[in-house]
């Protein structure tokens, strides 16, 4: 049987909840790098997790081998944003997983600890994360760390994170510094702008 038929196969034993007999023709290509298989292989196991613990080591094994399939290390961020859905709620192995990641200089990992502090209620850890994270390359994180600096009452520096963007021409961050602006009295009331047809 050619690759592609085995992977079919196997795809469709799957999808018809036949696991096992799925897994005897899907685990070959998987260990082979064969992507689709090893995304198959990856989530369905991933999926099972959510309700059943027994299934994280074998989710966790597929998941680390699609990062490797991938050659994207970042690709373990997601693997951690499962382990936190799993069963055993492995939140702290993710966030120390990742926070490793970060320390690293994954871009990706610090903005992903930014937005599970702000989520978790602690916006002052999640600046340091969300800082990081611009620092090292992320572009888009900025307004998350806007909103974590109003929430802790630090305004002149949301004020000097907007400013910077919105001089550099940014209409996202020319009315996130309008809005604060007028907030603390120095402004008018702004509108968010509506997108041109």
């Amino acid at each position: 049987m050619d690759t592609s038929a085995q992977y079919e196969l196997g795809s469709n034993l799957l999808q018809q909840g036949r696991r096992e007999e799925a897994k005897r023709l899907l685990v070959p290509l998987a260990e082979a790098g064969h992507p689709q298989a090893v995304r198959q292989l990856a989530w369905t196991a991933s999926e099972l997790a959510y309700k059943n613990a027994s299934y994280e080591a074998e989710a966790e094994h597929w998941l680390r081998r699609e990062a490797e399939v991938r050659q994207d290390p970042d690709w373990l961020v997601t693997m951690a944003q499962e382990m936190r859905r799993w069963a055993s709620g492995r939140v702290a192995e993710a966030e120390a997983l990742v926070a490793g990641m970060a320390r690293a200089g994954s871009a990706r990992a610090a903005g992903q600890l930014g937005y599970w502090k702000r989520r978790d209620g602690d916006p002052a850890t999640a600046v340091e994360w969300y800082r990081l994270a611009i620092e090292l390359g992320d572009r888009f994180c900025w307004r998350d760390l806007g909103w974590c600096l109003r929430t802790l009452g630090r305004y002149a520096e949301a004020e000097a994170l907007y400013r910077q963007r919105a001089e550099a021409g940014d209409v996202v961050a020319q009315y996130e510094l309008a809005a604060l602006l007028h907030a603390q009295g120095r402004g008018p009331a702004v509108t968010p702008r509506r997108p041109s047809l």
